[in-house]
């Protein structure tokens, strides 16, 4: 009769509890006839977290690859049969006379399945070799790992760990990013982590199943992050307790560690994921909204707007002339997301041209436009016709009086004692043949005045008889 144990299953998972041993009686007699083989399980706690069993490596814990007795085993045989054990004094689990063919192993969790995981690292040389047992349900949530039984016999070695992983993600100022995509991994598998605040702020992130936390195999582990819009990774580190102390490589998207490095085999080693802006390459977008036309103005009335994704330093207008730079114009925007530059220029008569554009606070700056204009500061002139056909002079005054007028930039209007007559916008022009009753004239003083394009004006007083 074998000695056996009966499985004692905790209330919560997350505490270990202690087994207590029975006896139990064989559940079958031991084959009478056909072929046999055995079956020798080693089962360890990886404590130095390598998916192996070695002894002679210690953990940073201090603590090294233990033998787990703590539960029974149980097997079912091809026939059906279940045949239930306890460790032997070697600490080691020895099926004997089981029949030759497929067969099911189960072993029991010390935290039910969502404190551990259970692994295959049998004829492992590295955690890349190992793999996760599933969980089945045989008197209990139990370890499965499927063997073929045959006469020359049969040995496993069953790894134990309970690798949590976490990772916080925070801005460059400290502050948790919330709402961040992030997934942890382990093994070649990936899990999406959830944001949780129950360690006392946000930003915080883990990889949950239905009971509890997922507990990662020994090996690599790694998290991928997907910034948000805007942001990009900066630095990834990696501690036990806090402070950096796990080397961080990259890799494929991804950012990863050694198991090895972590704790001990029950620890949740933790990345910190440090995001940062993405760089500023965007420029500003400028608009002339003064001068729409190219003049002749008597000074330049200029008004530039712009608009930034991330904040203006400066709004720029300057004057030109043949190519060289005769006037600059600028206003600060202080990180505004819209500004306005507005400047009124005096300028000596002749043509020019502004150039305006912007700078945002990362000194991108816009695309520079400009646009042609011109100056013109002179009144215009008028001069008395001669010739009787045109003007009359009478004493003090004049019987009959003719204007000729001129303007490098264009006459464009008269008015005669208040009367407006428009004119063709030439250079050059004239106003005839006034008298008392004609274009407004009256008898006795009068008073004309000339506008240019530009709207310089000259003035002139005149005797009508």
């Amino acid at each position: 009769m074998r000695s056996a144990r009966i499985l004692g299953w905790p209330a919560a998972a997350g505490l270990v509890v202690a087994m207590v041993a029975t006896p139990l009686v064989a559940v079958a007699a031991e084959p009478t006839d056909g072929e046999t083989g055995d079956l020798t399980v080693t089962r360890f706690d990886d404590r130095y977290a390598d998916g192996l069993f070695d002894t002679s490596k210690t953990a940073p814990s201090g603590d090294t690859d233990r033998l787990n007795t703590s539960l029974a085993a149980q097997l079912v045989d091809v026939n059906g049969t279940r045949h239930y054990l306890s460790a032997d004094s070697d600490g080691l689990y020895r099926f004997t006379d089981i029949p030759v063919g497929p067969a099911k192993l189960y072993l029991g969790f010390p935290n039910n399945p969502p404190g551990e995981v259970l692994f295959d690292a049998t004829g492992a040389t590295s955690a890349a070799d190992i793999e996760r047992l599933p969980v089945a349900e045989y008197f209990g949530p139990q370890g499965l790992l499927e063997v073929t039984i045959d006469e020359d016999g049969e040995e496993r070695l069953v790894g134990m760990s309970a690798l949590r992983l976490v990772a916080n993600v925070v801005y460059p100022d400290g502050t948790p990013a919330s709402g961040v995509s992030v997934e942890l991994g382990s093994a070649q598998d990936w899990y999406p982590a959830t944001e949780y605040d129950f360690t006392g702020g946000a930003g915080t992130y883990e990889s949950f199943q239905p009971s509890g936390y997922i507990r990662h195999l020994p090996g690599d582990l790694g998290v991928r992050v997907t910034a948000p819009a805007g942001y990009r990774v900066s630095t990834v580190t990696a501690s036990n307790h806090g402070e950096p102390d796990i080397t961080v490589t990259e890799r494929d998207g991804a950012y990863w560690f050694s198991s090895t490095e972590a704790f001990n085999y029950f620890w949740n080693p933790a990345f910190t994921i440090t995001l940062e802006e993405l760089p500023d390459t965007v420029r500003p977008q400028v608009e002339l909204i003064s001068p729409t036309t190219a003049g002749p103005f008597q000074a330049l009335s200029v008004q530039v707007d712009a608009t930034d994704n991330k904040g203006l330093q400066r709004i720029v207008a300057n004057i030109y002339k043949d190519g060289k730079l005769v006037k600059s114009t600028q206003s600060a925007q202080n990180g505004a997301a819209s500004g306005t530059h507005t400047a009124t220029v005096t300028l000596p008569d002749g043509a020019y041209t502004v150039k305006y554009n912007a700078q945002d606070l990362a000194g991108n700056i816009s695309q520079t436009g400009s646009f042609a204009f011109t100056i013109d500061a002179t009144a215009p002139k008028a001069t008395i016709k001669d010739g009787a056909a045109y003007s009359v002079a009478n004493g003090a005054g004049y019987d009959l009086i003719s204007f000729k007028l001129s303007d490098a930039g264009k006459v464009d209007k008269v008015t005669l004692n208040g009367k407006v007559k428009d004119l063709t916008n030439n250079a050059w022009s004239d106003v005839n043949f006034i008298k008392p009753g004609t274009f407004g004239g009256v008898k006795g003083e009068n008073t004309l005045i000339v506008y240019d394009v530009a709207g310089n004006t000259s003035s002139y007083t005149f005797i009508l008889n």
